[in-house]
């Protein structure tokens, strides 16, 4: 198993290949339609661009987000 201290790396490397994953293929999908590149496109193109981006938002991002949710949520 992977050591305690590690959490926010690893919540971040899963949430941020989930998240690129899925909104790549969709925007992927939406740009080309299901064309004979398609799987091309966003695999080896789409996707690793978005999981770059995505990993550094989401681990610096996320402690913020959920002290904001926090917030809002009743005492």
């Amino acid at each position: 198993m992977i050591p305690k201290r590690f959490y926010r790396l690893v919540f971040a490397g899963i949430m941020s290949l989930f998240m690129s994953f899925i909104m790549s293929g969709i925007i992927t999908f939406l740009n080309l339609g299901f064309s004979s590149s398609f799987f091309e496109q966003w695999l080896l193109e789409a996707f690793p661009k978005a999981w770059v981006v995505a990993f550094p938002i989401i681990f610096f991002i996320v402690p913020y987000v959920a002290k904001f949710a926090e917030s809002l949520m009743k005492k």
